[in-house]
């Protein structure tokens, strides 16, 4: 008798998804937080789907904007995150995020996907 070989999670297994927004006041960036992000995607521990920044002005107008229309600090590297976007971010999303935000101010919003729990599923 033989041991079946492990099974090994295939690309078209899909973990757990979240999401996860994160406001800077006054559109104020940091590096850390996306470096971290980049490092969990490495190592993939994450997969990220959709990452997309909203601004909410002075009034209280929110709206998705591209990263680039923002002072974006040097030491903060954005151009991993390109094409990131998925479409999975709908107006009824955006609206409820940005409800929570302060006047000018930007958050990010990145909906990932739990890569990690794939293989404790196969075990």
């Amino acid at each position: 008798m033989t041991a079946e070989a492990p099974q090994v999670s295939g690309d078209d297994d899909l973990g757990p998804i979240d999401f996860l927004a994160i406001e800077f006041p006054h559109g104020r960036l940091t590096a850390s937080g996306f470096q971290k992000l980049l490092s969990l995607a490495d190592q993939g521990v994450i997969d990220i789907l959709d990452m997309e920044f909203i601004a909410k002005d002075a009034d209280g107008t929110s709206k998705k904007v591209n990263v680039w229309q923002f002072a974006v600090p040097a030491d903060v590297d954005l151009t991993a995150w390109a094409g990131a976007s998925s479409g999975l971010l709908d107006d009824t999303d955006i609206d409820e995020i940005s409800a929570s935000m302060q006047p000018e101010s930007v958050a990010v919003v990145v909906i990932y996907e739990n890569r990690w729990v794939l293989g404790l599923v196969d075990a």
